[in-house]
């Protein structure tokens, strides 16, 4: 006999204003441009339950740029959002395995080949897990979302994913979800994600078609910790407060101490996507905490038999920045820091536990003569420190000690050359976009400025204790070093610029 619906249990849920008005709009297309913390999943898990129960066994897209984004960034925060509604992982739906046959669940119309890469419901619907460093082609779904938008490559979004949206028309066409998309982003920090603003200019246009709306995270005060925007507020500075929390657009700046610099041009992406889903349990499905703690093995950039470049930034800030050269080409394969209390060893142990599977463990050490300083901490040069670590972890280091650092000139005309990549006497330069984040996101802030003896880059942040130095030029000042060091000697010949200290050495 059926319960009173009135003796069912329930469950309150609220929502903020703009996660209400994406999930009561009517066009079929809904953009969301939000802070950080402002409930972006939400919006996603919310879509997901209405087209589940809307289209039962239909096939439908959940789009991200990287697999490994998906498994490690998209799905813990999915999951948590469906558990605020009341659906319970390998309960309501599996992720990333096929349901067992004695729960005698349907089956989408039209099946996933790989259930290892899809999310299966209870009633039959399912969410393909697409990412853009896989092949997405020759597929049929209903509807999709996308999460963190503006990572995505538009022209392959939309010639591998929105090219699928056009499955089960003679059953679902008649549906309120049918054909429906959603797509969830912060603020773009590339020139490439600015694709999603065409969206907003689409909802002026066809208003009909195309929802858009922007939202900081100040909309979801109610729902965030005590205290959580004076921390945010803390550690940021105002530009990156402005952008991440108020969600302002940033105005463009022009020039900066890395004007060559292309996000489109020089970075890339290199997961090693078998070895993550290899990670799965063996029956599998998906544990969280599986990938809490990846080293070099997902990467698909790191050759292991080759040996490695590293130069660092010292001082209650420390980082380390890797380099690996094959084939004619420089990456810039990762970039970790610590903060204090934790020290230059700590973060040396860090790099080493991440590179624990190199093969060949040799290792070039760029330095200069910031590194024979103390930081008042220990009776150990940065240096002594960086060695010492590295050869009890079973590192075989090559020092390179050049002294005076290079000036801002130096490095300025420097990188004028080498990001063109068409130099002979060096090899191509390329960064990668997820293990060098930082990295990207310190070349990307760092200004410039006319000082006594030519340009100079614009350093003041890194003096600023309450700002998260990892946004400052730390880590550009550690590229630089590695790649200056190590490559600049070879333009002795380019005639078009000769390195300072080359030139008093004639």
């Amino acid at each position: 006999m059926m319960k009173n619906r009135a003796s069912l249990p329930r469950k309150k849920i609220t929502r903020n204003l703009m996660q209400y008005l994406v999930r009561t709009a009517k066009q079929p297309v809904k953009v969301v441009e939000g802070g950080r913390g402002v409930g972006k999943s939400t919006v996603l898990a919310d879509e997901i339950v209405d087209v589940v129960h809307d289209m039962p066994q239909s096939t439908n897209f959940l789009q991200g740029a990287t697999f490994q984004q998906i498994l490690t960034r998209t799905l813990p925060s999915t999951i948590e959002s469906l558990r605020t509604l009341g659906y319970e992982k390998d309960i309501h739906y599996k992720v990333c395995c096929k349901p067992d046959k004695k729960l005698r669940w349907k089956e989408a119309f039209e099946p996933p080949l790989d259930y290892g890469r899809a999310i299966p419901f209870y009633n039959g619907s399912v969410y393909l897990l697409l990412s853009q460093d896989t092949n997405s082609r020759g597929l049929n779904t209903c509807s999709g979302i996308a999460d963190e938008f503006a990572l995505l490559d538009p022209v392959q979004f939309q010639a591998e994913t929105l090219a699928t949206i056009r499955g089960q028309k003679h059953r679902f066409e008649k549906c309120r979800r049918y054909r429906n998309q959603t797509y969830t982003s912060s603020i773009p920090r590339t020139q490439l994600g600015k694709f999603m603003y065409k969206y907003q200019e689409e909802a002026q246009v066809s208003p009909e078609k195309v929802f858009y709306v922007r939202a900081s995270s100040h909309i979801n005060k109610a729902n965030l910790p005590a205290g959580w925007f004076e921390d945010q507020k803390r550690i940021m500075t105002k530009y990156e407060y402005d952008i991440e929390i108020n969600n302002i657009r940033p105005k463009a700046l022009g020039g900066g101490f890395y004007p060559l610099f292309n996000e489109q041009m020089h970075t890339y992406t290199a997961y090693n996507n078998d070895y993550l889903a290899g990670l799965l349990d063996n029956d599998g499905t998906y544990n969280v905490n599986t990938f809490n703690n990846l080293d070099c093995r997902q990467d698909k950039d790191w050759y292991p038999n080759a040996p490695l470049d590293i130069a660092l930034d010292y001082g209650k800030f420390n980082c380390i920045v890797t380099g690996q050269e094959t084939m004619n080409i420089f990456r810039f394969i990762s970039a970790f820091s610590v903060e204090s209390p934790k020290l230059t060893e700590d973060l040396v142990n860090q790099w080493c536990d991440y590179y624990e599977f190199h093969v060949d463990k040799t290792v070039t050490y760029w330095y200069d003569q910031t590194a024979v300083g103390r930081d008042g901490r220990t009776p150990k040069t940065y240096a002594e420190i960086v060695v010492e670590t590295l050869d009890k972890r079973g590192w075989t280091v090559y020092e390179e000690y050049y002294g005076a650092a290079p000036t801002h000139v130096d490095k300025y005309n420097f990188w004028n050359i080498a990001l063109r990549n068409n130099d002979p006497s060096l090899p191509h330069f390329a960064w990668n976009k997820n293990n060098a984040k930082y990295l990207i996101e310190s070349i990307n802030n760092a200004a410039a400025k006319d000082g006594l003896k030519g340009i100079e880059k614009v350093k003041t942040d890194e003096k600023n204790p309450h700002l998260d130095q990892r946004y400052t030029t730390h880590f550009s000042d550690a590229g630089d070093m590695l790649a200056y060091f190590k490559y600049a000697h070879n333009l002795s010949s380019s005639g078009l610029w000769l390195p300072s200290h080359l030139l008093k050495s004639k």
